[in-house]
């Protein structure tokens, strides 16, 4: 069960974990509430925006992956669950305050993804703003040494078994090996039991929702700090 970092090669193992275990987000079907009337545009835009984050030239990003077996004997193993780390942190320190962080969801917009079937894209912008916003709110004053997680998804059938555990003791291991102040955390319902669990707090509450509509997400940002 021990995470490893995820090679481009696996951007096809990756996009079919998020998205089999996605959907069980409420944020999922807030953002794509069309993926099953227009499954190549869902597939395509969710494979597309793991190219970036996997590719060499988008260092900002750090995919770990752990990978397991549905048999007993452990042989035929694939990749069940991911983490999607921003370490942005490391080009901050080697270019200064003027660094301009990589911004994979922009690049997938541009080649199309602001006009994909599957997203409600008033929910899809307000989730980004918004916890942009939240993130500068609650999160940039404490400076650039820090991990965020960005993604974390496990295969439904894989779930309950410490693989989700695992990806965030590497990050809660990792800002010691780094030095780094924290991790931070936008956490949905189905997250929150999890980062309470392993020692994450409760930094604010706050609400994704477009001006008009009753309809709205809850989201919780939340840190864990490193050990001194």
């Amino acid at each position: 069960m021990k995470p490893r970092k995820a090679l481009p090669s696996d951007v096809d193992a990756l996009t079919r974990v998020i998205i089999q275990a996605m959907p069980l987000d409420p944020q999922w079907n807030y953002r794509f509430p069309y993926r099953e009337e227009y499954p190549e545009d869902h597939y395509k835009f969710s494979k597309m925006l793991f190219e970036y984050f996997l590719h060499l030239d988008y260092d900002d990003w750090l995919v770990m992956v752990v990978e397991d077996s549905p048999e007993s004997d452990g042989n035929n193993t694939s990749i069940v669950s991911f983490a999607i780390w921003d370490v942005s942190y490391v080009n901050k320190r080697r270019y200064g305050p003027g660094y301009k962080p990589q911004d994979p969801v922009t690049e997938v917009e541009k080649r199309g993804g602001s006009t994909r079937r599957d997203a409600n894209h008033a929910h899809f912008d307000a989730f980004w703003k918004q916890q942009i916003q939240a993130y500068k709110r609650h999160f940039a004053p404490i400076g650039p040494e820090q991990l965020h997680l960005q993604v974390l998804a496990t295969l439904p059938e894989f779930q309950r078994r410490g693989h989700a555990s695992a990806l965030c003791r590497w990050g809660m291991e990792e800002i010691q090996r780094e030095g780094l102040k924290d991790i931070s955390v936008m956490a949905s319902p189905m997250g929150y039991a999890l980062y309470t669990h392993l020692g994450f707090e409760t930094v604010a509450k706050f609400y994704i929702q477009v001006p008009g509509e009753k309809e709205r997400l809850t989201i919780v940002a939340m840190m864990y700090k490193a050990r001194n």
